[in-house]
């Protein structure tokens, strides 16, 4: 294992599943994990030093104070039960570009080390719909095995595309690495990929609990939907508004 790689605890754990994911459009990973983790109480174990892989970011100031340098965090979490383990992966960040790569090696050097078979990851997939409406899951497999599993589960494929970001990256090296990789990815309007959208993410999380058997309610998500509708609501009448006021003038 790399020096970078902090073991905070170590894991006797069999077979487990691994969920690795970063921020990206509509936050549906980094959500989908977070909530999966917070949900199932799932421990801290291990962490990757940031320092190798992100930019260092511009210091904070408040009340005329400098703050320390925070980089992203890169933490490992594990819950088991008699019937199914998991690890979780969150990184707060996308690696600078040229890092990906190197990152997903050293993730996939921990699924090694613990027996995971399977890993998941997540993303958006950002399509023609309203925000009002119910989103699809969509499904990408490192084998024709996986793939004859996601369809007997009635998902969408996504045949044709690009995977990137840390999501390819990751899924590749898996697949080098002989272990089996699926990525799921929840639709979200085009006009929304800035905004969090909790309902694709719970669309998600329900599709990775059927095909994992680990039981995730999401109905705390719920209300956090439609908050999030409403403000997409009022944003939307806010552009009419100005659509129809016209260009503002203004007067020298």
């Amino acid at each position: 294992m790399k020096k970078n790689l902090v073991i905070l605890k170590e894991l006797h754990i069999k077979q487990p599943i691994m969920l690795a994911c970063w921020p990206g459009m509509g936050y549906v990973a980094i959500s989908v994990a977070k909530y999966i983790q917070r949900y199932l109480k799932a421990e801290k174990f291990a962490i990757i030093d940031a320092i190798d892989y992100f930019q260092i970011p511009g210091i904070s100031i408040q009340k005329g104070l400098i703050n320390p340098i925070s980089l992203p965090s890169n933490t490992f979490y594990f819950w088991e039960s008699p019937e199914k383990n998991l690890i979780i992966f969150i990184s707060e960040s996308q690696p600078v570009p040229g890092k990906e790569y190197p990152l997903a090696q050293q993730v996939i050097d921990v699924a090694e080390r613990y027996g995971v078979n399977t890993i998941f990851t997540a993303a958006a997939m950002p399509i023609e719909m309203s925000h009002k409406d119910t989103p699809s899951v969509w499904g990408v497999g490192s084998s024709e095995e996986v793939i004859n599993r996601l369809t007997q589960y009635g998902l969408k494929l996504m045949k044709n595309g690009r995977i990137s970001g840390m999501n390819g990256s990751l899924l590749g090296v898996a697949k080098e690495r002989g272990i089996d990789g699926i990525c799921l990815l929840g639709e979200i309007p085009y006009y929304t990929v800035q905004i969090e959208n909790p309902k694709s993410a719970k669309a998600v999380i329900e599709v990775f609990s059927m095909l994992t058997g680990i039981p995730v309610a999401t109905a705390e998500l719920d209300q956090l939907a439609q908050y999030m509708e409403q403000e997409v609501d009022n944003y939307l009448q806010l552009l009419q508004e100005k659509a129809k006021k016209g260009p503002t003038e203004t007067l020298h």
